[in-house]
């Protein structure tokens, strides 16, 4: 148990200057004037330039002699995000009086983890560099599976699912940079050639910016939101998200026979906070906007003290 409190400490102390930056990205919108326009040209560099630059490069070059990853994280992490999001939808209907539509938003938010802009930042500093394939992984996949499956949802509650509208959404998941530069870095990858040094140089310095320009984007993002008359369903998501959702990926995980690696990846990344993607979903179809607001304010705040604990935790029985 002292060792335990021991590597919680030191993983405290790690995401400590992490959840700092987030803050930094808070005041900068809510006391020293940055705006909107600011706000989404740090969103746009993080997101289209230093994350994608970090991950090219890892998956191009420094995984050419190792890393077999086990595409059965795919089954743990998405199995488990599909039976908790029905789940949580019958809830929501059934017990918090939410209409179908906005049920199905509130179960595809507490199993849509902010995984571009927060997960891959805290897994560089809290994880390291040999667990990034396997999140990679899963971020290939995040968007374009639980999109699908959240307008399966909604067209049980009134809206209407066509191959056309999953088309698009297959084509703008396509259009991701992220996913364009994990497709990139795995096919080079394939080439066994190394970067020359006036091409890997600039594209490690680039990818130096990822953490803390990401990390300032969230809380940039946070601070457009704030607190409203959601809060109540705002707190039981982000329980959900935070608690029963990495409990749930650690038991399929761990029933499969998941590697360390590829286990330890997949809860941490459903051990994040609940993901802005949620949020561009309540604004289309018009549901429970205030509610998805809170909840990703709330679960970003304590998820501050939750994933020193899951990371600590992981180590001990991973």
């Amino acid at each position: 148990m002292q060792d335990f409190f021991f590597q919680f400490s030191i993983q405290f102390t790690k995401s400590v200057p992490l959840f700092c930056l987030i803050g930094i990205g808070y005041a900068l919108v809510r006391w020293f004037g940055f705006g909107k326009a600011e706000s989404n040209a740090v969103v746009k560099f993080a997101f289209n330039v230093s994350l994608t630059a970090l991950l090219f490069r890892l998956l191009a070059q420094q995984f050419l002699n190792e890393t077999q990853i086990d595409l059965r994280l795919l089954i743990a992490f998405f199995g488990a995000c599909l039976v908790l999001l029905v789940l949580c939808r019958f809830v929501a209907v059934k017990f918090l009086k939410i209409d179908p539509v906005g049920a199905s938003v509130f179960g595809t938010g507490c199993v849509f983890c902010n995984n571009g802009l927060l997960g891959l930042p805290l897994a560089v500093a809290m994880l390291g560099d040999a667990y990034l394939p396997s999140i990679a992984c899963v971020i290939t996949f995040n968007a374009l599976i639980l999109w699908t499956a959240v307008s399966l949802l909604v067209e049980q509650g009134g809206k209407r699912f066509t191959p056309k509208n999953f088309i698009l959404t297959v084509f703008h998941v396509f259009k991701n940079p992220l996913i364009v530069a994990i497709f990139a870095g795995v096919l080079w990858n394939f080439t066994r050639i190394r970067f020359p040094y006036f091409i890997d140089e600039p594209l490690r310095l680039v990818s130096q910016s990822a953490t803390p320009l990401s990390l300032i984007a969230v809380g940039m993002g946070l601070a457009e939101y704030g607190i409203s008359k959601g809060f109540g369903i705002g707190v039981i998501l982000s329980a959900v998200k935070l608690i029963v959702h990495p409990i749930a990926v650690f038991v399929l995980a761990t029933w499969i026979g998941l590697g360390p690696v590829e286990k330890t990846a997949v809860v941490f990344l459903a051990a994040l906070p609940c993901g802005v993607n949620v949020y561009l979903m309540s604004r289309t179809f018009h549901v429970i906007e205030a509610e998805i607001a809170d909840a990703m304010l709330v679960s970003t705040v304590v998820a501050a003290f939750t994933m020193p604990f899951v990371v600590t935790l992981l180590r001990q029985i991973a």
